[in-house]
């Protein structure tokens, strides 16, 4: 059995995402404190993996791509998070018509199209802002870490309060 060859779209893989992840670009949008806290791994340009430092334990996978009004096929995300028991997301990005200020090779985010695909997908995309987004990477950390240390969180699936 032979499998089609998917085609990359681009030449060259956009790092505004990465870019804006970074503490000297997100501190805008969160305190220096939170800022530093925030730390991913680039799994292949796509894949993220939000971290707790210093013990790199995985609380978050992220898969991010440039907006262009796609949808966004989301099995090995889900059963990634699934088999790893850690929520998964699908974050597209729309550029900025300006340079990220803490680096001006790259374009700055001007709004992101996010989608939870585990656990308790959504249904939709919620659009958000920079800062919407960059608030929801500390709440996503904070509840992960509560349900690490055995600690009930906000999206544990036996939560009552949604």
């Amino acid at each position: 059995m032979t499998f089609p060859l998917r085609v990359e779209r681009y030449e060259t893989r956009d790092r505004s995402y990465g870019v804006w992840h970074r503490v000297k670009s997100i501190v805008r949008f969160l305190g220096q404190g939170q800022a530093a806290k925030l730390t991913m791994a680039d799994l292949d340009s796509v894949l993220f993996t939000e971290y707790n430092y210093p013990d790199k334990s995985p609380l978050c996978l992220i898969e991010v791509a440039m907006d262009i009004g796609q949808e966004k096929p989301t099995g090995v995300i889900r059963n990634l998070a699934r088999m790893a028991n850690l929520p998964a997301f699908v974050v597209l990005y729309t550029h900025a018509n300006r340079p990220n200020p803490a680096n001006a090779n790259w374009p700055d985010i001007a709004a992101f199209r996010v989608q939870r695909v585990w656990p308790r997908p959504e249904a939709g995309w919620r659009t958000l802002t920079p800062g919407e987004w960059a608030t929801a990477l500390v709440q996503i950390r904070e509840w992960q870490l509560k349900r690490f240390s055995g600690r009930e969180a906000a999206n544990d699936p036996y939560y009552q309060g949604e």
